[in-house]
C-alpha cells in the first residue's frame, strides 16, 4: 500500500510540472505571435510539404490541437483533415505562374521601347496580339525588373521616366514655385500667413516673397514681378515655372510668365512629388527654421524668413550640389595645407538655431 505522503509529493511534483508546462507553451506562444506580426500581411503560407509535417504532428494530439494551434486558424486545421482524409493531394499555394519566358520579353520590350506606357496600356497593347495577361501580372513582371509599373506614381529611386528625364534636362531654365503658411498670434486673435517660395532647381538658390494674410490677384502679380527681378540679379535663367493647381496662381499670374519657348507647368492633381524641389525645400524651412519660433506680426515673419533665406544661398551646403553651398557651385576647395590653417569661428543666427562654421584666415 502507497503511503499518503507519497501521493501528496507525486501530486506536488505534477502540478510543479504542469505549471512550468504551461510558461513553456505561453513562451513559445508569444515567440509565434511576434514572427507573425513580422511577416507581411500578418499571415504564415505553407507549402504542401510543411502542411503534412503539421498535421502529423498534430494527429497525436487529437482534439487538443485546439488549444496550441497558433500558425493557422482552426477551421483551415479541420478543413486540412477532411481534405487529407478524402485523399486529396494539396497543391501549390498562390497564382499559376503562366507567363512565359517569350511574354515576359515581350512585356520588358514593350515597356523599355516606350517609357510613357503604363500597365493599362501595355495589357491594351497585348490584346491587340491576342495575348490576355492580367494588370497584375504586367505590373509583377515590370517590378522584379525593376521598370516602372505607372509613368503617373511616384517611382522608385533610380528609375528614370519622362517627367524626370524633363527635369534632368531642363535643371537650369526651371523654377518651382509653392505656397506655405505660418499661424501669427496677433491682438485679436490667430491668422493665417501666406509666403510664396520660388527655388531654382539648377542653382538651388531661393526667393521667398513677403508674406501677407491676403494673397490677392495684385499681391500674386507683384510677386511675379519681383521673381523675375530676382534672376535677373542672379543671373539665373527663367524659362519654364512650375506650380501646382491651387486656385490663388491666377491667369494674371501665369500670363507673366508665358513665352514661345516656355511657360507654367502645372502639376497633376494631388501630386506632390511633381513638385518635389519646392515641396522639399518648403519642408527644410519648417524644420530647421520656422517650428521653432511664434511670430507675432507679418514683420517677424518676414524677418525669420529672410534670414533663412540668405543661409540657405550663401553658406547652407546642399546634397544635390555635391554638398557645397549654392554661392560656392564651381569653386575650387579650400585649401587643406596644414600651415594655412586657421582656427575655426562658428557665426550664428536667430539666436544661435542657423550656424555657420569657417576658418579665420591665419
Amino acid at each position: 500500500m502507497v503511503p499518503r505522503w507519497l501521493h501528496v509529493l507525486l501530486a506536488l511534483l505534477a502540478e510543479a510540472w504542469s505549471a512550468r508546462r504551461d510558461a513553456q507553451l505561453q513562451f513559445l506562444r508569444l515567440q509565434i505571435e511576434l514572427l507573425r506580426q513580422k511577416l507581411p500581411g500578418n499571415r504564415v503560407i505553407l507549402s504542401p510539404e510543411d502542411r503534412l509535417r503539421l498535421l502529423r504532428a498534430g494527429f497525436a494530439l487529437g482534439d487538443a490541437v485546439d488549444d496550441v494551434l497558433e500558425i493557422v486558424c482552426v477551421k483551415t486545421y479541420r478543413r486540412w483533415i477532411r481534405e487529407q482524409q478524402a485523399g486529396k493531394t494539396p497543391g501549390q499555394v498562390g497564382r499559376p505562374k503562366w507567363l512565359t519566358r517569350w511574354l515576359r520579353r515581350l512585356i520588358l520590350r514593350l515597356a523599355r521601347e516606350n517609357p510613357g506606357w503604363g500597365v493599362r496600356r501595355i495589357v491594351g497593347e497585348l490584346r491587340k496580339l491576342a495575348i490576355t495577361p492580367g494588370r497584375s501580372s504586367v505590373r509583377r513582371v515590370l517590378v522584379n525588373e525593376g521598370l516602372l509599373p505607372d509613368p503617373h506614381r511616384h517611382a522608385p529611386r533610380g528609375v528614370v521616366t519622362p517627367w524626370r528625364s524633363f527635369i534632368a534636362m531642363h535643371m537650369n531654365c526651371l523654377v518651382a514655385c509653392d505656397f506655405f503658411c505660418k499661424t501669427i498670434w496677433t491682438p485679436p486673435g490667430r491668422k493665417l500667413a501666406y509666403a510664396l517660395v520660388f527655388i531654382h532647381l539648377g542653382s538651388r538658390k531661393v526667393m521667398v516673397s513677403p508674406s501677407t494674410f491676403h494673397p490677392t490677384g495684385d499681391w500674386m502679380r507683384q510677386q511675379a514681378r519681383n521673381v523675375s527681378m530676382w534672376v535677373e540679379e542672379e543671373h539665373l535663367d527663367l524659362r519654364f515655372l512650375i506650380h501646382d493647381r491651387d486656385t490663388k496662381f491666377t491667369e494674371a499670374f501665369n500670363e507673366h510668365f508665358h513665352q514661345p519657348a516656355g511657360g507654367v507647368i502645372k502639376t497633376p492633381f494631388r501630386s506632390p512629388m511633381a513638385n518635389a524641389f519646392a515641396e522639399s525645400r518648403i519642408g527644410q524651412f519648417k524644420r530647421e527654421c520656422l517650428n521653432p519660433f511664434l511670430c507675432f506680426s507679418l514683420t517677424h515673419l518676414d524677418h525669420i524668413v529672410q534670414t533663412f533665406v540668405g543661409y540657405h544661398n550663401t553658406v547652407r551646403p546642399h546634397q544635390g550640389l555635391g554638398n557645397v553651398p549654392p554661392s560656392a557651385r564651381g569653386q575650387p576647395p579650400p585649401v587643406t595645407n596644414d600651415s594655412e590653417r586657421g582656427p575655426i569661428r562658428c557665426r550664428q543666427w536667430l539666436g544661435g538655431l542657423l550656424r555657420h562654421y569657417y576658418r579665420q584666415a591665419a
